[in-house]
């Protein structure tokens, strides 16, 4: 009989998914570096798996679980970065889409106002004797 899960059991998967892009960033980071994220419960199993096989003699397996455990926290090292260049890129874009959407001063979201539209030049010539329709 294996024994039942250690540890908070954390759906990283559905909470990221949810995520907000403006908190995206940080959860990503908890995700990876939590003592219940990601990698480190997948190192915790390595390591465990690898004292296990040393114990019952598989030593070969051991040390392929050993230099496994030693990648995935390279590969946590990079995540890291990964994630703090996705929180960098969707605070850009943040930025970029509230300055694309700012109201400008002189026309509100309703349209120019009275004033404004007499003020503003026009944008067609005056008509003139040739463009007025003749009268039969």
């Amino acid at each position: 009989m294996s024994p039942g899960p250690v540890g908070p059991a954390v759906d990283w998967n559905d909470r990221l998914a949810a995520a907000r892009p403006e908190g995206f960033a940080e959860l990503f980071h908890e995700a990876i570096t939590d003592d219940f994220g990601a990698v480190a419960r997948l190192r915790r199993m390595l390591e465990t798996a690898s004292e296990w096989c040393r114990a019952h003699g598989a030593r070969s397996s051991a040390c392929e679980l050993d230099a496994l455990a030693d990648r995935l926290t390279d590969i946590g090292e990079e995540l890291l970065l990964v994630g703090e260049d996705a929180g960098r890129e969707l605070r850009s874009r943040t930025h970029r889409l509230a300055a694309a959407t700012r109201v400008s001063p002189t026309v509100s979201v309703r349209g120019p106002s009275a004033v404004q539209q007499s003020e503003a030049p026009a944008h067609f010539p005056p008509p003139t004797a040739r463009s007025l329709p003749r009268s039969r």
